[in-house]
């Protein structure tokens, strides 16, 4: 009888064990916007940990580094937008889409372009000569803004765009560095709620009924070593935004711990439209923009960037 007991703490700890090495570790990057709340929930709930990801979550300030950061392996899953993940491939970095992210659509607005609080701002003629803050030069906020400037009868070089990430377009807008600022959930709810800056237009939502605003990305020898990992992350991914539908509330606490969110403003700002499965369409209409305002050369093919 003992040595039946054990024969079987002996083959249970073998157990573990294996289940331990099979873990995959990651380090996912992303940035301080509620966009990635599928992955803040995956995380809280095991739904990683369920199918062998390891998977630590790590903030970064500025989003344009996170394609870099993969390259170098300190990270080995970034959230990124098109214009970005679109140059860095073009720049030699071979990073796949292996899960969307976000949706913007007319529907559920949670970008817009906001004014300094007294300006005179109120359409898109006003921008001329004005100095508007974006998160990244060439960013999505950035590009879909000059769309709906250009669409609109005004030229876009007739605007300064200067660079201002999240966290500091308010305190730019306060000081008068900028005019007006591109913020996302939550910072344009902080914005206006605060009374920094007034919303100007929903302008994302006058350019497309709906667009891939962003997405999960690996790189391709990442997901050719860990074929696996990239389909469970996806899952994860998946399961964790379908959790989200029907426990709102308890989703929103996750922007408290990941965003560093006071607890009033994670439960009150609007909360993104979540996506999984990227069409070929949807990235379409990203390489097409960056093509046209030349933020790209528009080789990258929707083929080769998304991950099947």
């Amino acid at each position: 009888m003992a040595r039946n007991r054990s024969w079987l703490v002996l083959v249970a700890g073998m157990l573990l064990a294996s289940s331990v090495v099979a873990q995959t570790k990651i380090t996912l990057g992303y940035t301080g916007a509620n966009a990635f709340v599928s992955a803040f929930v995956a995380k809280d709930q095991g739904l990683f940990a369920k199918r062998g990801l390891d998977v630590t979550m790590q903030l970064v300030p500025v989003g344009s580094t996170i394609a870099g950061a993969m390259a170098g392996g300190s990270l080995q899953v970034g959230t990124l937008t098109p214009p970005v993940f679109l140059l860095a491939n073009e720049g030699g970095v071979e990073i796949q889409i292996v899960a969307g992210a976000t949706i913007q659509s007319k529907a559920n607005v949670t970008a817009g372009v906001v004014a300094k609080e007294g300006a005179t701002i109120k359409g898109p003629v006003d921008f001329k000569g004005k100095r508007v803050g974006v998160p990244g030069l060439n960013g999505v906020q950035h590009v879909t803004f000059m769309k709906w400037l250009k669409d609109r009868g005004v030229e876009p070089k007739q605007v300064t765009f200067v660079e201002a990430f999240f966290p500091q377009m308010s305190d730019m807008l306060k000081g008068g560095q900028i005019d007006a600022a591109l913020p996302v959930e939550p910072f344009l709810g902080r914005i206006t709620q605060a009374k920094t800056g007034y919303l100007v237009a929903a302008y994302t939502a006058e350019i497309a009924d709906a667009y891939l605003e962003s997405f999960y990305v690996m790189t391709k020898q990442f997901i050719q070593q860990n074929p696996k990992a990239a389909r469970d992350f996806k899952d994860a991914i998946g399961e964790a935004a379908a959790w989200i539908a029907k426990n709102e509330e308890a989703a929103r606490r996750t922007q408290i711990t990941y965003l560093k969110l006071p607890e009033a403003i994670a439960m009150s700002i609007r909360m993104p439209t979540l996506t999984v499965d990227v069409k070929p369409a949807e990235m379409q209409f990203g390489v097409d923009l960056c093509r046209d305002f030349g933020i790209t050369k528009g080789t990258a093919t929707v083929q080769q960037v998304l991950f099947q």
